[in-house]
């Protein structure tokens, strides 16, 4: 009728049937978060080409996301409402988006299969964008605040993360494939941008926008096509862990050794994306104080477009190689912007040292957009990754709402930008030496999971041989 302490577990627990200690420590195994995704043998997350191009497809048709731009001058002389307004939805959409890939996305990702959450987020998607085209017809920005706002920035930020969640299944390196899969959310707003143009001239802002709607919602057989070719039937993410449950030493000694790591790599992140976003958001306005033309500085958003993706790809692919690896990655890429953003400074009056700052800002944002997911795979597993990456996303949220107001508020200050890009680059030097000085080597998560595991073995042995049971009371 009692129940016995054990040393496994460093403390005692009531359990509501009886078992010997050797068939406790075979039906805990490894606990849920600590298993992947993969194959019995090698326990890896399974390779799949349909998983990867299931993932960049989403990405980039929820990518239109992006598209915001092009329906805001529309939008104005059709509603009668300053661009301040407008530019709230965009802000919720960031909101909206953030809370998805923190929240809402792990939770569904460990409650359903990925065919049902892409296929959901194109369906949701589309919605929100018809629901917003609902604003000409009743002059009213409430349904872009719910529609857009809400339903396509929680959408967008839901694929958003089963994607990248998915890009450790592409049938090569897992950090070219998350730089591919990142790259494809940009890629979505560069190839429909002249879609939507074209659709505004044709019909205005609420045929456009109804129009991509229902291409969205035509997209979803498709995109549940391509999934459901990859065969995952369950979900790819694990049950949020009990804290009630007991941990083993080694157990213990990961989560204690994970949160530092994951709190170094949300600080690394939000300061290395303020540092581009201060430029980025302000591409053709830095371009044009600089003394660019207004066609030149036009240029600055393909500045930042190709360099972003080549940022995205290079970082991925600079993981995968041996004897570099994400954090090494980290600790070096924000020193690539440096010299260019201290030199746009200096060169107040240099439309080269402009371009080369936007450029050089661009690659670092883009870096830190696949390496953080690729590291934070490293150390949490498959399993336990959309819960982790999520909360470690809400810098970037953080940054995407306060960096472009900071350089906006230091360019009112002194009329150019040189505080702006010096703040940029003390930021760029920050991140690195945060991961430095705060991210402590640590095991990955196959390590920690063969340990943990050899552990409980060999305790389940230990005890067989002492003769211990848990004998257990209802």
């Amino acid at each position: 009728g009692g129940c016995r302490r054990s040393a496994v577990w460093g403390r005692t627990r009531r359990r509501p049937w009886s078992v010997n200690a050797a068939s406790t420590a075979e039906s805990d195994g490894v606990l849920d978060t600590m298993d992947d995704d993969g194959d019995q043998n090698s326990g890896r997350p399974k390779r799949s080409a349909a998983a990867f191009l299931g993932a960049f497809l989403l990405n980039v048709l929820l990518g239109t996301l992006y598209c915001w731009s092009c329906y805001l001058v529309p939008l104005e002389q059709a509603l009668g409402v300053g661009r301040g307004l407008l530019s709230g939805v965009f802000s919720l959409a960031t909101i909206c988006f953030t809370v998805a890939v923190a929240k809402l996305g792990p939770w569904l990702y460990a409650a359903a299969p990925p065919t049902v959450i892409g296929t959901g987020a194109a369906v949701c998607a589309g919605a929100g964008l018809l629901f917003a085209s609902q604003s000409i017809a009743y002059v009213s920005a409430a349904p872009l605040f719910l529609g857009y706002g809400v339903v396509f920035g929680a959408a967008s930020g839901v694929g958003y993360g089963l994607s990248v969640q998915m890009a450790s299944r592409a049938p090569f390196g897992e950090g070219l494939s998350t730089g591919l899969i990142t790259s494809a959310r940009a890629a979505g707003a560069f190839v429909f941008a002249p879609v939507v143009r074209y659709l505004l001239d044709g019909g205005g802002a609420g045929r456009a926008m109804s129009t991509m709607g229902c291409a969205l919602l035509a997209s979803a057989p498709f995109i549940y096509g391509v999934l459901a070719t990859d065969g995952m039937k369950h979900p790819l993410a694990s049950q949020k862990r009990d804290k009630d449950l007991p941990m083993t030493t080694e157990e213990e000694e990961r989560e204690r050794q994970l949160g530092p790591a994951m709190f170094a790599l949300w600080i690394s992140l939000g300061l290395g994306v303020s540092a581009g976003l201060m430029l980025m958001a302000h591409a053709s306005a830095l371009l044009y104080s600089h003394g660019a033309s207004i066609g030149v500085a036009t240029a600055g958003v393909s500045i930042v477009s190709v360099f972003t993706t080549a940022g995205r790809i290079f970082g991925g692919w600079a993981c995968d190689r041996s004897g570099v690896g994400a954090e090494r990655v980290l600790r070096w890429a924000p020193f690539v912007a440096v010299p260019a953003l201290a030199g746009a400074a200096v060169a107040a009056n240099s439309v080269a040292a402009a371009q080369g700052a936007l450029a050089a800002a661009s690659i670092v944002y883009g870096v830190f957009a696949s390496v953080i997911p690729v590291e934070v795979r490293r150390r949490t597993g498959s399993r336990d990754f959309a819960r982790q990456f999520g909360k470690v996303y809400t810098a970037w949220g953080f940054a995407g709402l306060a960096a472009p107001v900071a350089a906006g508020c230091l360019f009112e200050a002194r009329g150019d930008y040189t505080a702006a890009l010096v703040a940029a680059t003390a930021l760029c030097i920050l991140s690195a030496m945060v991961v430095r000085w705060m991210l402590k080597p640590g095991r990955s998560h196959e390590e920690w999971k063969e340990a943990i595991a050899e552990a409980k073995r060999a305790k389940a042995e230990e005890d067989a041989a002492n003769g211990i049971s848990q004998v257990i009371a209802p």
